[in-house]
């Protein structure tokens, strides 16, 4: 008897991509960049200065919270369209999915350990394979689910709160202030223990927005964008008003002097989990209004797209620029630079991604850690080369 042929592994062709999906994740890669450095350089001249300025304020009000939950969106979206297109491909695409989150788990570690202990791509990895419990359900029971994790992430960040010691976290002033990188190194194994005990408070709202992701894909929202152009229309409206709302009384609470300490209590503990939902919701749907009605902007888009092509590759990149730039065993410009500084160079770190990411992408088909992770993922696949033929491409599918 003749046993059928087994399907190679070969991984999504790039003329399947969605590109308002990479729009998106480049666009996020810059919140997470402004985030992440004010984070890097906390241990700087500004920390200890008395107040906030207007710069950490809006980097407080408008990206924290907000772009690694667009971020896990976007994780849960590039999930359902994997499982889909794997289904149609392989005998076992669970177990091709499971082989994909083991390399980004195995990339996470490496980035804790020699670049920074601010990492999300391990959280990623552990929280994707509870996705294969979700995959068959429907929409409704999607939202449904996403709505339980909600007040779980609520319950627990009260409960979280609660206890003495709520506000400490991973020590980065430490890791900064090492002028050895290989101390440094240590540093970083020694803040994992910690991380690794309050890793559900990240865990639930990830997964949660993973949930919604999925839901997204599967009401067909990203299909042909162009004719549903009612539909996301509806649903900027909808989030614009709730971002305008939520910002305003987040604001608001500031100028009341209401202290971080008592943030997380009762009805702002939800607004807060609520923020960075409505928030993420808020700039994708913006997007989506920029990408489908102003055609002149496209092509900047794209440049913004290549970035998200390269996500991977771009995210581990501004890892090492920022920390070689405001770490003490790099430049040390953590202890010298204003935030408003420290802005200006998360801003002109995402303009130098674009340009790098937009001259890669026009001689190879994929980011070089993206190649790396597909070539983990399917044990074999075509080579790196190939350029970007994106201009013969739809943008819309």
């Amino acid at each position: 008897m003749t046993l059928p042929a087994q399907p190679q592994l070969s991984p999504i062709a790039a003329r399947d991509r969605l590109h308002f999906l990479d729009i998106v994740r480049g666009f996020a890669m810059l919140g997470i960049i402004m985030v992440n450095y004010f984070l890097i350089a906390s241990s700087g001249a500004f920390a200890s200065s008395s107040g906030e300025t207007i710069t950490q304020s809006l980097v407080h009000w408008f990206a924290e919270g907000k772009f690694y939950t667009l971020f896990s969106f976007l994780f849960g979206i590039g999930f359902i369209i994997f499982m889909n297109r794997a289904e149609a491909r392989f005998e076992s695409p669970r177990i091709v999915f499971v082989r994909r989150l083991v390399a980004l788990f195995g990339f996470g570690l490496l980035h804790i350990a020699f670049i920074w202990s601010g990492d999300i791509l391990t959280y990623y990895a552990v929280a994707g394979l509870l996705l294969l419990l979700f995959y068959k359900c429907r929409p409704t029971t999607l939202l449904i689910w996403a709505a339980v994790l909600l007040l779980a992430s609520s319950l627990f960040s009260l409960s979280w709160m609660l206890q003495p010691n709520f506000l400490e976290g991973a020590d980065f002033a430490a890791e900064a202030t090492n002028t050895s990188y290989l101390i440094s190194i240590g540093e970083r194994f020694s803040e994992v223990a910690g991380m690794l005990s309050t890793s559900y408070t990240m865990l639930i709202p990830m997964l949660m927005m993973f949930l919604v992701g999925m839901y997204f894909v599967k009401k067909g929202l990203f299909h042909q964008m162009e004719s549903k152009k009612k539909q996301w229309t509806r649903i900027w409206i909808v989030f614009t008003i709730l971002f305008v709302a939520i910002q305003a009384f987040t604001i608001w609470s500031t100028w009341q002097g209401s202290s971080n300490e008592m943030s997380g209590f009762g009805a702002a503990d939800l607004v807060s989990q609520v923020s960075g939902i409505v928030g993420s919701l808020f700039y994708m749907s913006s997007l989506a209004m920029l990408f489908l009605y102003v055609g002149k902007l496209r092509p900047l888009l794209m440049l913004i797209g290549n970035v998200g092509r390269m996500s991977l590759t771009c995210y581990l990149l501004h890892s090492m620029i920022g920390t070689f730039l405001f770490f003490d065993y790099g430049l040390g410009l953590g202890k010298m630079l204003p935030p408003a500084g420290v802005a200006a160079v998360g801003f002109s770190v995402f303009v130098l991604l674009i340009t790098i990411s937009t001259v890669w992408m026009k001689y190879f088909k994929y980011g070089p850690v993206e190649w790396l992770w597909r070539k983990l993922t399917y044990g074999k696949m075509d080579g790196l080369r190939g350029g970007n033929a994106s201009a013969n491409r739809s943008v819309v599918r």
